[in-house]
This record gives C-alpha cells, sequence and structure tokens, in this order.
C-alpha cells in the first residue's frame, strides 16, 4: 500500500515537476512561445491549489482510495497529452489540457494519499509511514529535476512522459489493498474520528 503511493508520488513529480526545467526546450520543439509556455508550467500549482480541498471532499465522501487512483488516472492522461503535443497550432491546446490534468492530478493525489496514511498505519508504525511518506513527496522533485535534465538531453523530452507510466500503473493496483484489511482499518478509525466512516 504504502509503496503505491510513494511510486504514484514520484511518477507525478517525473511528470509535472520536471516541465519547470525543461520548459525551454519543449517551447522551442513546439513552436510555443515563451509567455504560453510560462503559464503551463506554472497552471498546474494553479489548478492543484484550487482543487486540493474539492479532491480532498470527495476523499471523505467517496473513499480516498478511489479519489487516489483517479489521481493517479489523471496524472497518466494529463503525461500522455503533453508528450503527444504536436509542433504547430495544436501544441498550446495539448500542452494546456495536459497540464490542467496534472494540476488535478496533484490535488487528488496530495490530499487522499496522507489521509490514507494515517487510516492504514497506528502508533510508531504511523510515524515511520509518515516518514517516507514525506520523503517520497518532496524528495521526488530533487530527483525529477536531475531525471528530466538527463532524458532531455540524451533520448529527448518526450520520453520523460512516456517511460514511467507503467508506474502509474503498478501504483494503481498497489493502492487497492486487501478489502478486509481496509474495512477493518476504517472501521478502527471510525471510532476515533467519524469523518473515516464515510470513506
Amino acid at each position: 500500500m504504502l509503496f503505491g503511493i510513494i511510486l504514484g508520488v514520484l511518477a507525478f513529480w517525473l511528470f509535472a515537476q520536471t516541465t519547470l526545467n525543461i520548459a525551454p526546450v519543449m517551447a522551442e520543439d513546439l513552436g510555443v512561445e515563451t509567455s504560453i509556455m510560462n503559464i503551463a508550467v506554472s497552471i498546474t500549482a494553479l489548478f492543484s491549489g484550487i482543487f486540493i480541498v474539492v479532491m480532498g471532499g470527495l476523499a471523505d465522501r467517496l473513499g480516498r482510495v478511489r479519489v487516489l487512483n483517479w489521481g493517479f488516472l489523471f496524472s497518466i492522461a494529463g503525461s500522455l497529452l503533453v508528450g503527444f503535443a504536436p509542433s504547430g497550432p495544436l501544441a498550446e491546446t495539448f500542452l494546456m489540457l495536459g497540464r490542467i490534468l496534472q494540476g488535478l492530478s496533484s490535488a487528488a493525489i496530495m490530499s487522499s494519499s496522507l489521509a490514507l496514511v494515517q487510516v492504514y498505519w497506528e502508533g510508531a508504525a504511523r510515524q515511520r509511514a509518515i516518514s517516507l511518506w514525506s520523503m517520497g513527496s518532496w524528495g521526488d522533485s530533487g530527483f525529477a529535476a536531475l531525471f528530466g535534465g538527463l532524458m532531455a538531453q540524451n533520448v529527448g523530452w518526450r520520453w520523460i512522459f512516456f517511460g514511467p507510466r507503467r508506474s502509474l500503473c503498478s501504483a494503481c493496483c498497489s493502492c487497492g489493498g486487501p478489502r478486509k484489511v481496509r474495512r477493518n482499518r476504517l472501521k478502527a478509525a471510525s471510532s476515533i474520528c467519524p469523518a473515516s466512516s464515510r470513506s
């Protein structure tokens, strides 16, 4: 479960954060103006900030695992749109839609993944899980910068968005969790926090 969450967060950072570091290369290849590229870079953070509370509310009502998997799917769709963006007039449309989906992905993943960690583990195990989640969430951004630069320089920037798709698919499968264990954990959590019983 924790492995799936961290793997999904890592793949998200590879897709989303790397764009900041390779924006000049992408703009030149796609024939996009620098001002448009700057908007594309920042629009992910904008949509993430706008919708993170919304996604958190949906996670409480519909289930945290479900919203987390939505985040992974948004990330896959967004990365494919950016990776397949054609040079020319359609580049801006593909790029903006892809980056917006990545922003929604961030909102879904960040709002539900930490809540899942708090529900699935207790005591010392919860502290270890939160530490690993924090390292995976924030440490991956530094790894993404290095990975993106190497990929863009050696094999092309598009492969950044094609390569880690398997990681996200694996994360979707890993985050389903055993149904029986999930029910027991949520039942225990509901006795402490009534809101957890709606997850």
